[in-house]
């Protein structure tokens, strides 16, 4: 009796001996399992803003006048440009053609290539008023002008091909959205992205609260479709339809062989940012704090996801939703990034990956890391920086 006694008590003290262990184990493999920050990059006085990376390397646009090449996984700057004007036009876009393999820049000036490798310039095209941001194919880049054309250079060469006007049938302004105060100065437009797609390229005008499509090859015009509010962000382009969304707090699907109007779906505040159009569904964000997924052929909307409400009162959302298999990731301006369930808008993870900065450029991903610009608040708080997120 006394040995089994003695049994019991030597198993019952292995047993609660091992806890501790097994929960360092499991506090060790939980923390495994959630996302964090991988690296910063944030030299003194950036404006970073916007994204995008290829094979080992991230490109970020630096506001204050330059583009940073940045090795994806230390974070070690790789090179930078020289001096660029990005104030009223900028935007980044990747080639990758036979012997041309290229990050293509809008700016103030004009059109830049840049080898993707070294940073060394491939050319250079001036436009006087420069351009927003580009969108390529493996023969032509394309993008609007605040000079009030679209402009098509040679991808290889950078010569001129065709020019567009889209100011001489600037259609009136609808209440309360006058153009004239969203253009920047004298110039006469401001347009937003360009987005390609086959044979068309697509664009929002954002004084003129309208998108417009160009046959790639000709810059003959297609369509226009009009809204009754400014429009920014870049157009999606779907099977069926291309998404626009617009500050009149609707998301369109407009016909994308007549640009007639497909179907709408209301939001509780303007909407700003590009969508993504995958399999059935696009997803999209408002500056109501919610992402919406909604189906392409219907326009019903399947479910929404509610982000938390900043310091300020407001989770707007700027930012272009990445949908990689089953999760919809998303950068919300209150300055946290999720990951939502694509199916049922669950939500899966959220981080606050720089305290007290806001997030308002899009997301792009590696497959193991996501990668998004920060920014000061407008109080003058947190940090402007390039960060990686390792996902979990």
């Amino acid at each position: 009796m006394d040995a089994a006694r003695s049994c019991l008590r030597f198993r019952a003290a292995s047993l609660f001996a091992a806890i501790p262990l097994l929960c360092l184990v499991n506090a060790a493999a939980a923390q495994a399992n959630e996302p964090r920050v991988q690296w910063k990059y944030a030299p003194q006085d950036s404006q970073f803003e916007g994204v995008l990376v290829r094979e080992g390397t991230v490109f970020a646009l630096d506001r204050a006048g330059a583009i940073h090449a940045i090795d994806a996984a230390s974070g070690e700057r790789r090179w930078t440009t020289g001096k660029l004007g990005l104030t009223y036009g900028y935007g980044m876009a990747l080639a990758n053609v036979p012997g041309f393999d290229a990050l293509l820049v809008g700016t103030d000036t004009g059109f830049f290539a840049f080898d993707r490798a070294t940073g060394v310039q491939l050319w250079f095209t001036p436009i006087d008023a420069g351009v927003a941001g580009p969108a390529c194919n493996d023969s032509v880049v394309i993008a609007g002008s605040p000079d009030g054309n679209v402009h098509a250079c040679e991808l290889k060469t950078g010569r001129i091909l065709w020019h567009h006007d889209y100011v001489e049938d600037r259609p009136d302004d609808p209440p309360g959205f006058d153009g004239a105060q969203a253009r920047f100065g004298s110039k006469p437009a401001r347009p937003g992205a360009a987005a390609i797609d086959g044979k068309v390229v697509a664009l929002s005008i954002f004084d003129q609260c309208r998108a417009i499509a160009l046959d790639v090859a000709t810059g003959k015009r297609l369509w226009d479709f009009r809204t009754e509010g400014w429009m920014h962000g870049r157009p999606e382009f779907g099977p069926l339809h291309v998404f626009v969304g617009s500050q009149d707090q609707s998301f369109y699907a407009v016909d994308r062989e007549l640009g007639k109007l497909a179907w709408k779906v209301p939001t509780g505040l303007y909407v700003e940012a590009g969508s993504t159009a995958v399999d059935r569904f696009v997803y999209f964000g408002s500056c109501d704090g919610n992402l919406y997924a909604v189906d392409q052929g219907v326009g019903r909307v399947a479910w929404k996801f509610a982000t938390e409400k900043g310091e300020h009162g407001g989770a707007p959302i700027y930012s272009r939703p990445l949908v990689c298999s089953d999760t919809v990731y998303l950068a919300a301006m209150n300055g946290k990034v999720y990951a939502v369930d694509r199916k049922q808008g669950r939500l899966l993870w959220k981080i606050t990956p720089l305290a007290k900065s806001e997030l308002d450029s899009e997301l792009v991903t590696n497959g193991e890391l996501l990668f998004v610009t920060t920014r000061r608040t407008h109080d003058g708080g947190g940090e402007s920086a390039v960060l990686a997120i390792k996902l979990p």
